[in-house]
């Protein structure tokens, strides 16, 4: 791989690594969120521990890191594998910061910024159908799973070429890994050295 690629991912792993929740709720209250609610370095945490208003930020800030590298990757003039593997690993960067020795969120906001830029017009309708959902189930997780689990089958009716249809089946699992390890007894267990 040549240094345009690696700058490209290295790009993208800093950007992820961009501890949003961490610096609004320092800025706005004073208080490490990594030591509040479920001790989550994202968005949810913020909103509901710190404030509807910098939780909203936090979201838009991650969305936007997860749409930047994107576009930077792009811009860079990297084949769409790259940009692929740019989005995957700002997520993954998101997850697991390396600004805070590894912990992060669980990746939501930033995979909107990555599919958001990938799959413009069917990530708006996955947008209208998550938030439809949320107010019928009140259920963040349930509406997320279901409305961003349609988005292989839209791009698939949208006539997406496979790697681009089974993108968000690589991507996706990000969230669900990060959830099982943001668990209490994962936590625990991973605090007693496994």
């Amino acid at each position: 791989m040549d240094s345009t690629v690696w700058l490209g991912i290295a790009l993208a792993y800093l950007l992820g690594s961009i501890p949003s929740a961490y610096i609004v709720s320092r800025l706005v209250a004073g208080v490490d969120i990594r030591m509040l609610g479920d001790g989550n370095v994202g968005a949810r945490n913020v909103y509901s521990r710190v404030g509807h208003i910098p939780g909203v930020v936090v979201a838009l800030l991650d969305v936007a890191k997860g749409a930047l590298a994107v576009l930077i990757a792009r811009r860079l003039g990297l084949s769409e594998i790259i940009v692929l593997l740019a989005g995957f690993v700002v997520v993954l960067a998101h997850d697991c910061m390396l600004t805070l020795r590894f912990r992060g969120g669980q990746g939501q906001a930033a995979t909107v910024g990555v599919v958001l830029i990938l799959f413009p017009r069917e990530t708006l309708l996955i947008l209208v159908l998550t938030g439809v959902l949320l107010l019928i189930t009140r259920n963040w997780d349930l509406s997320w799973s279901i409305g961003f689990g349609a988005l292989p089958l839209l791009a698939w009716l949208s006539g997406r070429p496979p790697r681009q249809v089974l993108y968000p089946v690589f991507l996706f699992p990000l969230i669900g890994l990060k959830k099982l390890i943001d668990l209490p007894g994962a936590r625990k267990l991973a605090s007693r050295g496994g």
